[in-house]
């Protein structure tokens, strides 16, 4: 008989950056039945995982719906929602895929009162440092117990950086033992290799000799798109015949927007709105830009090192693992214009160099960042807890 695995997820109301989570999601379940797993997921149903739901439902893995999110009810409401759900549904394995350090944490304790054999937690993003006062007075002292009890409830937690690891560990989250660095991993050849590819330059009026320099992700704060948009100015002087797409969206567009049109840079950004199609855009781009303020390991920067691009990226989060400086790309310092200009002006001076580091990129993610080598080490974790 097949053991059973449920991947659970959960999001603040407030919260945008569940991209990545979704991602791995979608790589992951499909892949871990493989290992002989059976599968299912359990999200709150919404617009934001309706790309999860629909994508589960054509791979026959079932969806239910259970929301243990902030915005679902009060704090025993949300726990007993949870409890039900594990003591029905019985798996031998519950997978926690979190967006936000204090993701799923009622998810977690109901899988313990419900005697789930094994429980494991992967972290997809950690600050830096957490705020001290999170933990202050009454309902601080409260929630420190609850999350104590909660890490402590896990088996095995999962980081998918390096960086990330040494910040929960520093943050007195969990020993070191408990701890397992699995990157995040791309289905490598969906990006070396496009099939029936959209032309977005056709699509979008950008002519083949204009440079193309992508963004991908939600127009929020974090994701530092407006540093870019600082520099762009200085970047045009050296380099006129260039286009940046911004590709996402998010509550600051019309922010953006505004700041394009005060520096008149209007006829040199496009904001394309979400496309499902990322594949195409990468394989039409020039260079890859990440410009945020925080991160784990995006998929996009392997996702563009595989399409053969060279990446201008922040020095964030887990991004120097998968970005190697000079090499397959430049690395700056976040929340800096300047740095960002210097970066892509040195890039587009030397158009060599571009093609250089995009090859050695695609080298590198299809020796490093193969979802397979991913799925055989989570399911090898999952082995020793079963």
């Amino acid at each position: 008989m097949n053991r059973s695995i449920i991947f659970m997820m959960d999001y603040r109301g407030d919260q945008l950056q569940i991209g990545g989570t979704s991602n791995y999601l979608k790589l992951l379940a499909p892949r871990v039945r493989d290992c002989g797993f059976e599968v299912r997921v359990a999200i709150p149903y919404s617009k934001r995982t309706e790309d999860v739901r629909e994508f589960m439902e054509t791979n026959n893995i079932p969806v239910d719906n259970v929301d243990i999110s902030p915005q679902s009810g009060n704090v025993m409401l949300r726990l007993q929602t949870a409890y039900n759900y594990f003591s029905t549904i019985k798996p031998d394995l519950a997978h926690f895929v979190l967006p936000w350090w204090n993701s799923c944490e009622y998810g977690i304790l109901a899988a313990k009162f419900a005697s789930i054999r094994a429980r494991v937690v992967t972290y997809q993003s950690f600050p830096e440092k957490i705020e001290k006062n999170i933990f202050q007075g009454m309902s601080g002292i409260l929630r420190r117990y609850r999350h104590n009890f909660s890490c402590n409830s896990v088996h095995k937690a999962i980081s998918v950086s390096e960086v990330n690891k040494h910040r929960i560990i520093s943050n007195g989250f969990y020993p070191e033992y408990k701890l397992k660095v699995i990157r995040n991993m791309i289905e490598t050849d969906r990006f070396a290799n496009v099939e029936n590819a959209i032309d977005f330059r056709r699509k979008w009026g950008v002519d083949n000799s204009t440079v193309l320099i992508t963004v991908v992700g939600y127009l929020e704060e974090i994701k530092g798109h407006s540093y870019l948009l600082e520099a762009l100015p200085n970047i045009v002087k050296h380099h006129p015949n260039i286009i940046v797409a911004l590709v996402g969206d998010g509550e600051l567009k019309s922010q953006f927007e505004n700041q394009v049109r005060e520096s008149n840079m209007v006829d040199k950004v496009l904001f394309t709105g979400w496309q499902e199609e990322v594949p195409s855009i990468l394989a039409i781009s020039d260079v890859l830009v990440l410009p945020s303020l925080s991160e784990g390991l995006p998929f996009v920067v392997p996702e563009a090192m595989a399409s053969g691009l060279p990446v201008v990226a922040t020095r964030v989060g887990g991004i120097p693992e998968a970005v190697i400086e000079g090499e397959t790309g430049f690395l700056v310092e976040p929340a800096s214009a300047s740095g960002l200009e210097q970066a892509l002006v040195r890039m587009l001076d030397d158009r060599n160099l571009m093609r250089d580091m995009g090859t050695k990129g695609q080298q590198r993610a299809f020796r490093e960042f193969n979802v397979e080598r991913m799925v055989g080490d989570t399911c090898e974790l999952y082995s020793t807890l079963l």
